[in-house]
């Protein structure tokens, strides 16, 4: 039981940090620094345009939702569900995370990629996919013994 709520703790304090992270700055273009949804909101940026470009921006705006039902889910004591949404939040928000910071970009050039926004979403996917797996791999109490009788 310990674990399933260690778990939890640390899963919600992954959500909501990679949320916050999504907010912060991910790419400079001369002194504007723009957030993630700000640059989703570019039409034509890096060649994202019709359907999937309308699939990664609905993808990406989709995972705000979902990291707040993982964490109603986990207030209203569904911890594996919202394992599974947070597991699925964190895969997502973790790539185009870790993708964004590991292309980083050159203090010298006129357009690039800020570090902050990436590696904060990054750190938050990270925890919550470790509180997930944390909870999923938890054993968990059953209503009948180990012997299989009943209660």
């Amino acid at each position: 039981m310990r674990r399933t709520w260690t778990g939890g703790v640390l899963s919600v304090v992954g959500l909501v940090t990679a949320v916050v992270g999504t907010f912060l700055p991910w790419l400079r273009s001369g002194s504007v620094t723009r957030t993630s949804y700000e640059v989703l909101a570019l039409r034509g940026f890096a060649g994202l345009d019709g359907v999937p470009g309308e699939v990664v921006r609905g993808t990406w705006v989709g995972l705000t939702p979902l990291a707040a039902c993982s964490v109603i889910l986990w207030a209203l004591r569904f911890p594996r569900i919202a394992s599974c949404g947070g597991l699925i939040f964190g895969t997502i928000s973790g790539t185009v995370a870790a993708l964004a910071a590991v292309q980083g970009g050159s203090e010298a050039a006129l357009v690039g990629i800020t570090s902050t926004g990436p590696v904060v979403t990054l750190g938050g996917a990270v925890l919550a996919i470790a509180g997930a797996i944390t909870v999923l791999t938890a054993k968990t109490r059953t209503a009948f013994s180990s012997t299989g009788g009943s209660p």
